[in-house]
């Protein structure tokens, strides 16, 4: 699965503002241990341990959140002044985030996490990604709302010449349709692992309430 993600254009990169536990960040293949306070920055993967919780904060206030035994690529991080400047994508391999959206994007910027066979696009909401083992994945929304679509890699034309930006889809299978679901507040999506999406529907919250998970991003959005 894979969804997309991150954004930075502004001075301030997005930084880690809480960590518990053990995480690394992952460069050219090389790892660091992160800590409070560390810079993150487009192409840089955030993986954490069994047990770890991470919050990234970006220069709008926006904040993601990553679970334990976890992988997020960040794929584009661009926060300029002005609003059409800010793009956030990020790949979650595997794992859970909890994205906190604090600004309004337009049509013309982005803010959305990518999973292998699915995107989740963001205008200014609360939601989580759930990449399962299984490969299938999971979206839950708790403000706002998000359009999730099938994930359509996406390449440089063939023979484009050199500079040109032109891009095209990547191969496809003819067997699976395009399709894409907004789902809004309270409501939930799950992708399979073939990339066949389930109806939108309603989630009980009563359900979560002994998630530690959820609980404890429900606290910290609450005391923000």
């Amino acid at each position: 699965m894979m969804l997309i993600l991150v954004a930075l254009l502004a001075a301030a990169p997005a930084r880690v503002n809480y960590l518990e536990g053990k995480a690394e960040k992952e460069a050219k293949g090389e790892r660091t241990e992160l800590e409070k306070g560390s810079d993150l920055a487009e192409g840089e993967a955030v993986v954490t341990s069994e047990g770890a919780r991470l919050e990234i904060k970006f220069p709008d206030e926006s904040l993601l959140r990553v679970g334990p035994a976890a992988r997020l690529e960040l794929t584009a991080a661009h926060f300029g002044r002005v609003a059409t400047e800010r793009k956030m994508t990020a790949k979650l391999l595997f794992g859970k985030v909890w994205a906190k959206v604090t600004s309004l994007f337009s049509k013309d910027a982005q803010f959305a996490i990518e999973t292998e066979n699915a995107v989740a696009g963001v205008r200014g909401t609360t939601f989580r990604v759930d990449a399962r083992q299984d490969k299938s994945v999971l979206v839950r929304v708790y403000a706002g709302a998000v359009a999730v679509a099938r994930n359509i890699p996406i390449y440089a034309k063939p023979d484009a010449k050199p500079g040109e930006r032109e891009e095209v889809a990547g191969p496809q299978e003819v067997s699976r349709e395009q399709w894409e679901h907004v789902v809004g507040r309270q409501m939930e999506i799950t992708i399979a692992a073939d990339g066949t999406p389930s109806p939108p529907a309603k989630f009980d919250a009563a359900a979560e309430k002994d998630d530690d998970w959820v609980q404890w991003n429900k606290k910290r959005d609450a005391a923000r």
